[in-house]
This record gives C-alpha cells, sequence and structure tokens, in this order.
C-alpha cells in the first residue's frame, strides 16, 4: 500500500485577471514573500520535497498557469498532483497532473466577476484533454448560470464538478465596516450584493446542482452526500473562540503536510488557504480533505460509512484521475449516479422527483 503524502505550493504571485473577492489577493499574507523567480532553485526545491515523501503536490498560487516550468518541474520529483488553474494558458501535456479549471458562471458574469470571459478560451484549451475538470464555483450571483453552462460543457465533451465561494477574512471585513469599492478585487460587493451565499443560496444550487445531475449525467461529477455536507448552513468547522480558526480542518498543516510560498519558505499559516475566513470556509481541496480525514466518525455507522466510500470514490476521479472499481462502493452510492435517494433528507417535497 503507498500512502498518500501531500503538501501544497503556490509557485506564483502574479494573475492575469482580476476576479472579485480573490482568496489570493484580497488578504495580507501574499506581499510579504519575494518570489524565487529561479528555475534552479525550483528544482532543488522539489527534489527535497521528493526526498521526504512527498508524492502528491497541490499545485496554486495566484494562477500558476504563467509558471509553467515550475509545473514541470514539481511533476519532474512528485509523481502525482492537481494544479489549479483559470484555464487561460494550457499546461503542457508532459504534465502528467490533474487540470482543476476555475469557473465562476457564464460569459456574462464570468466577465463580471473576473473582468473577462475565460470560459470559451479555457474550454478551447483544454479539448479532449483527459486531465482536465472544470470547477464551477457558485457564489451568490451565478446561480441562475449553473444548468447552461453545464450544457455548455456537456456539449463540449468536458467533465464538471462544483465548488462554493469562501469569502477572505479581508472580504467580510470590508462588508462589515462599508470600505469603498475600488479597481483591483472589490470592484462592487457591498454589504447589501456580494458573494456570500445565504441559506436561501444554498438551496436555489442544490435545485440547480441536482437538475444538471439529472439532465447531464455523464459530464457532471459530484456528490449529492458530499453537498449535503459541504452546504451545510451551520458550516462544517468548530471554531476555536478566541483565534476564529478551525480545530478539526483536515486540510491543517501539519509536520509533512505544509504549504510552501513563493519564496521556497514554508507558510506558518493555518493552512494553504490562510487569507480565508474558516467560519464560511467551504473551499474545494480543503472541504474534500476534511470530508475524509473525518473517516472515524463514519466508519461505525454503514449509511454515512457508504456516503464516506462514495466521496472518497469522487476524490479519487477528481484528484488521481482513477475510476474505483464499482465493486469497491456499495450499490447505488457512485458519485455520477443522481437517480439514487438522498439517505439524510427527502428532496422531492423541495425539488420535486430529481
Amino acid at each position: 500500500m503507498v500512502w498518500l503524502v501531500p503538501s501544497n505550493y503556490d509557485i506564483s504571485d502574479k494573475c492575469n485577471l482580476r476576479r472579485e473577492g480573490c482568496l489570493f489577493f484580497e488578504g495580507d499574507d501574499y506581499g510579504r514573500y519575494k518570489d524565487a523567480n529561479d528555475d534552479l532553485s525550483w528544482d532543488s526545491f522539489f527534489a527535497d520535497e521528493a526526498s521526504r515523501r512527498v508524492n502528491f503536490a497541490y499545485i496554486a498560487g495566484a494562477e500558476p498557469g504563467l509558471e509553467l516550468n515550475r509545473i514541470r518541474l514539481a511533476a519532474k520529483h512528485i509523481r502525482s498532483g492537481v494544479v489549479f488553474t483559470n484555464g487561460t494558458r494550457p499546461i503542457p501535456d508532459d504534465v502528467n497532473y490533474q487540470i482543476h479549471i476555475s469557473l465562476w458562471g457564464g460569459q456574462e458574469q464570468t466577465e463580471y466577476l473576473r473582468v473577462v470571459d475565460t470560459t470559451s478560451r479555457a474550454i478551447q484549451n483544454y479539448a479532449d484533454d483527459p486531465r482536465a475538470h472544470f470547477v464551477y464555483t457558485i457564489n451568490s450571483v451565478n446561480i441562475n448560470e449553473i444548468y447552461k453552462t453545464a450544457q455548455r460543457l456537456h456539449d463540449a465533451g468536458q467533465r464538471l464538478t462544483f465548488s462554493y465561494f469562501s469569502p477572505t477574512v479581508k472580504y467580510l471585513r470590508k462588508l462589515a465596516d462599508g470600505t469603498a469599492n475600488d479597481g483591483a478585487f472589490f470592484r462592487f460587493s457591498q454589504a447589501e450584493q456580494n458573494l456570500v451565499m445565504t441559506a436561501d443560496d444554498f438551496q436555489r444550487a442544490r435545485q440547480a446542482i441536482v437538475q444538471v445531475l439529472s439532465d447531464f449525467r455523464e459530464t457532471i461529477v459530484y456528490s449529492l452526500d458530499y453537498d449535503d455536507w459541504i452546504s451545510h448552513p451551520d458550516g462544517v468547522y468548530t471554531l476555536d473562540p478566541e483565534t476564529g480558526v478551525a480545530i478539526d480542518c483536515g486540510m491543517r498543516q501539519t509536520f509533512q503536510h505544509r504549504h510552501y510560498n513563493v519564496d521556497l519558505t514554508p507558510s506558518q499559516e493555518k493552512c494553504c488557504s490562510p487569507n480565508v475566513s474558516c467560519s464560511g470556509c467551504r473551499a474545494y481541496a480543503q472541504g474534500y480533505g476534511t470530508y475524509l480525514h473525518r473517516f472515524r466518525g463514519s466508519r461505525r455507522d454503514s449509511i454515512q460509512f457508504a456516503q464516506w466510500l462514495a466521496v472518497w470514490e469522487l476524490w479519487a476521479r477528481l484528484f488521481l484521475g482513477i475510476t474505483v472499481p464499482e465493486s469497491l462502493v456499495p450499490e447505488g452510492q457512485m458519485s455520477h449516479d443522481p437517480s439514487r435517494p438522498h439517505p439524510r433528507r427527502d428532496l422531492s417535497a423541495q425539488y420535486g422527483n430529481a
């Protein structure tokens, strides 16, 4: 058996977009680190990471697609990984990592939220690419575009999954203080209209997800069990009352699991997304890491254990690019099966028969 030993790497402090509420730039920590702008240094660094038995790399940044050589160097030394990108720059075929491409809606909403429409370019860049999954980050203003975006990706032969907007501490503080908008990463948000999801927003998003799971079965790679957990209105983490930091997050830094900044120094912060407020964190990789980390709480209940196995199968498809044999997952629990009933609540009263 090979144990997964992951770590996180910010390989870029630059981006070609200005996304509202950006988890990287709508915070204060990124300015502390000077880019180690030297391929030899990055090559040696990733070799050292492999020597400490890291075998899975989470590659992020601001936009990692702007630093293709660094992605290649990571893949040279660390055999598996995933690149989180906006999709505007194609990742070379010789990089055997999964590619997760963030989406923020259709053309209209993407231009509104990211200044330019990146969806068309991303679909073109990753046409017929088996490494690619598109990740639709749901927020309060783009729920109505879930269906037509899913249909567009279905027609293009792509795969789609979902995430939820996670506000940064600074973003929430600006909303509370009534801070004036700027021309960068806080262009239009105000206390009365912003990206933060409400309970009603989560209900509308769930309805849209159920619909696209039904209509585009082969396109959507997602789990209703996971969605039920990650979208819980009370949040998914227990917070330290003094610091507000999650004490039960599965992606917290440890001696083995580290987060490195662009200057190649290990972060001293709580996790790989230090700007995000733990109170409203439903971030993509962090959410899956936490859900799977809570295995011990699921194994004694047959229904919860079946759900856990199904989410593990989903994670393997998304992050490793492998399909778990159906014999290893309880019948009716595969992540691509939208027809199965939800085990913890009857959705028909809210959404009809999906």
